[in-house]
């Protein structure tokens, strides 16, 4: 029942301990919220970046409604969520690993889909964790669970990797 402040880096023991987090850069507050809203809505790529494993992607705003935006990315137009977003804009999709499949029996209507090369398939026990080559970066990164029916990659195919709109955010556009 005591109010207290915590400061650390540690971005688990944050998420794990908080009522509410104020995420801070050069001495400025860039977003307080819920762990789980600032994890699932960061307020720009700072936030995006440091709070847990995010992919990000170069695109621009082509057109807004409300709070989403139809975003290029070369020749996809990808859905995200967008506030205050305006058409002609150029920033960053944040994706975060864990909400990226590329399982086709997984991949649900509605979903974004991209080309991706498969430079890296890692078994770490519970996950595995997939590093892929998508829209010209080499750093873009898949965690998926540990399960029986779960694809096994081999470095060099070729993929299509989809995620659900709502899981995309647009950031400093």
């Amino acid at each position: 029942g005591i109010t207290f402040i915590f400061v650390t880096h540690d971005q688990e023991e944050a998420l794990s301990m908080s009522d509410r987090i104020a995420v801070m850069s050069a001495g400025e507050v860039q977003q307080i919220g819920t762990p789980e809203d600032v994890y699932e809505h960061p307020a720009n790529r700072f936030v995006a970046d440091f709070i847990g494993d995010t992919n990000l992607l170069e695109a621009t705003v082509e057109a807004t409604d409300g709070d989403t935006a139809t975003c290029r990315i070369g020749g996809a137009a990808i859905i995200a969520e967008a506030p205050g977003a305006r058409v002609g804009q150029t920033g960053w999709l944040s994706i975060r690993p864990e909400r990226v499949e590329f399982n086709k029996e997984r991949l649900q209507a509605g979903v974004h889909t991209l080309k991706a090369e498969v430079l890296e398939f890692i078994y770490m026990g519970d996950i595995f964790r997939t590093r892929l080559r998508v829209a010209g970066r080499d750093d873009f990164v898949v965690k998926t669970r540990n399960a029986p029916d779960q694809v096994r990659l081999k470095p060099g195919e070729t993929i299509e990797i989809g995620w659900l709109p709502a899981d995309c955010r647009a950031l400093d556009a």
